[in-house]
């Protein structure tokens, strides 16, 4: 080989690939989970865990719970007697691995249950709280059941709860049932079942202590409906009530009945229900025994008989002096003719005017009986009243202007008038010998209240002087009292009020005399008002009882440009109270009161003018 042979060359290699391991391939592990490729993937995956770990937790809460681990149980006596106190006991028991939260008692009371304190309950709710896991507790209940004997109560009581874990609430309940298989007073009810609207109706109430001791205090009370007119009742009824009976003491074995009459009107169809109840006094608290009911329907009437004043509609209140303008609205309800009918009405009360009754040129008044009777001389209807035929009497009176108050007891006067149709030919269909229909109405009386307002320089009661110069002279003070002066004639007021406003220059002094003890006396500075509040003023006050006086001084210093004039002293005074019979709110005025005193006999002509 020469060296011409020999070459060196560069060789040209090709680099060789380095492969990445497979951990480099996967971005290095946890950290590749986030990058922005595999990131939805991810947060996919997260969700799904998130879903079914929130699944699997409900799934486990619930299969912790389960509403019948949860057992209420009522414990108490299948028979007891009507009025008597009974304790029944509530077991409540939570079997489950969780906790019961807010958990609460209801009891579901039928009607005719009574707590304690006398008052009728129909539902009681007691809260418990948390009810820990595998716990139990229970809870008392005291009440008084009333019914009829062989009667039955159900209760119902009801545990509601949110168990832990479960945003849910849940509810277990259990019934019981509880017979009266006894009454401690036994009522028996008979009288009129069936009536026509606007008929009498009687009724006997018997009741017998079935007990083996005196029941103290027993009191017997009577509910009527708005349609039943109370007449009469043997033996009579506690005073100032019609429905309300009591005895200091009702004998072991003894028994006792009342015997009750009254008019019943209504509606064709209508039932009317009296209800009766018993038991006795704790104090202020009625304590029921026992009650019972009887139903009298309503019959179709053959006659209507309506009794209305007109411009009265509703409630009828009405003042003295007031003139009342009667009609009676009468109807044959029949498909037979009726006929020598006699129409009258009856006034019941002595608060009539008489001399004022005008009839209209139809009827006669009977002013020995204060009754008048229309016939069919009068009015040709009552003679021969056809079928569905209707005709209609007028007349008018007026109340007195001053009512009968003689003593403390004239009070609480009613204008009552009584209307009654009858026939003695009645037609043979309906079996009777009589129809007679009556229909009555009555209207409360208000009370009058009377303010009076009086100024004095020479003060009449001893003890209370004025000074200043007569007349009032300019920058100069003269004081002067005022009496406040208040009566009220047949019905007790409340929460009377008095007031004025003392003019512009006019001063209290802050010197009065107050003589009724349960009123209070106030000014205001900035306004100049006078308040005198009277809680109650009687019936009677100022006429059989002495009058409500209040004396309070005040004082006047004229201006120079009151030279000539006679300022006023006292503006217009109001009272208001209300009349606790009628429940109306009644008002009286006051003119003002100036220097020329009217009411001073002492004050002579112009010296309440202002001289300088």
């Amino acid at each position: 080989m020469n060296g011409e042979d020999f070459q060196i060359k560069e060789i040209q290699q090709e680099p060789i690939p380095i492969q990445p391991t497979p951990r480099e391939e996967k971005g290095g592990g946890l950290i590749s989970l986030f990058n922005r490729k595999n990131f939805p993937k991810t947060l996919i995956v997260i969700l799904i865990l998130v879903i079914l770990m929130a699944v699997g937790a409900i799934l486990w809460g619930r299969h912790s719970f389960s509403r019948a681990r949860v057992q209420l149980d009522v414990e108490a006596p299948e028979n007891i007697a009507s009025g008597e106190e009974i304790t029944f006991k509530i077991d409540y028991k939570n079997d489950n691995r969780v906790a019961l939260y807010d958990a609460s008692l209801i009891i579901d009371y039928p009607q005719g249950t009574f707590s304690r304190e006398g008052k009728e309950v129909f539902q009681e709710e007691k809260k418990i709280g948390t009810i820990l896991r595998n716990s139990s507790g229970e809870q008392e209940f005291k009440v008084r059941f009333v019914g009829e004997k062989g009667s039955a109560k159900n209760l119902i009581v009801k545990l509601n709860y949110q168990p832990q874990n479960i945003s849910s609430r849940f509810e277990n309940s259990s019934s019981f049932r509880i017979e009266i298989n006894s009454v401690l007073i036994d009522i028996k009810i008979s009288g009129s079942e069936k009536t026509t609207a606007g008929q009498k109706v009687t009724y006997l109430v018997e009741y017998e202590n079935t007990t083996k001791e005196d029941i103290p205090d027993l009191k017997v009370k009577l509910d009527y409906v708005d349609d039943f007119q109370f007449k009469n009742a043997v033996p009579t009824p506690n005073e100032g009530t019609n429905n309300i009976w009591q005895l200091a003491s009702f004998g072991a074995g003894e028994k006792k009945s009342i015997a009750l009459e009254g008019i019943l009107d209504g509606t064709e169809g209508e039932e009317k229900i009296l209800k009766v109840k018993i038991g006795r006094m704790e104090g202020d608290v009625f304590i029921q025994y026992s009650q019972s009911e009887f139903l009298t329907q309503i019959s179709p009437s053959p006659l209507l008989l309506l009794l209305n004043i007109e411009g009265i509609e509703e409630t009828c209140n009405i003042n003295p002096g007031e003139e009342l303008r009667y009609q009676i609205d009468f109807k044959n309800n029949t498909d037979i003719a009726l006929n020598q009918l006699v129409l009258k009405a009856y006034f019941q009360d002595n608060i009539f005017d008489f001399k004022t009754l005008n009839l209209g040129g139809k009827g006669y008044f009977n002013s020995k009986d204060n009754v008048i009777t229309w016939s069919g001389a009068e009015v040709q209807s009552l003679n021969l009243l056809e079928p569905n035929q209707s005709d209609k009497v007028n007349f008018s009176v007026k109340i007195k202007d001053v009512l009968p108050v003689f003593s403390y007891n004239d009070k609480n006067f009613q204008a009552k008038l009584r209307a009654e149709i009858q026939t003695l030919s009645v037609p043979v269909k309906f079996t009777i010998s009589e129809l007679k229909f009556e229909k009555e109405l009555d209207c409360k009386i208000n009370s009058e209240l009377d303010l009076e307002s009086k100024v004095y320089y020479y003060e009449p009661k001893p003890g209370i002087f004025n000074t200043g110069p007569i007349p009032p002279k300019v920058d100069q003070m003269t004081t002067y009292t005022v009496h406040w002066q208040l009566a009220n004639s047949s019905n007790d007021l409340e929460n009377v009020q008095i007031k004025t406003i003392l003019p512009q220059g006019i001063t209290w002094s802050n010197y009065y005399i107050n003589s009724v003890s349960n009123s209070t006396i106030s000014h205001n500075d900035r306004t100049n008002e006078i308040i005198w509040e009277i809680k109650k003023v009687p019936a009677g006050t100022g006429v059989v009882l002495p009058i409500y006086e209040l004396i309070f001084q005040i004082g006047l210093r004229p201006s120079i440009n009151q030279v000539g004039q006679t300022p006023t002293l006292v503006n217009e005074s109001s009272s208001e109270g209300r009349d606790t019979f009628t429940g109306n709110t009644l008002k009286a005025f006051t003119p003002e009161v100036d220097t020329s005193l009217p009411d001073d006999p002492k004050i002579g002509y112009g010296q309440g003018k202002v001289i300088e």
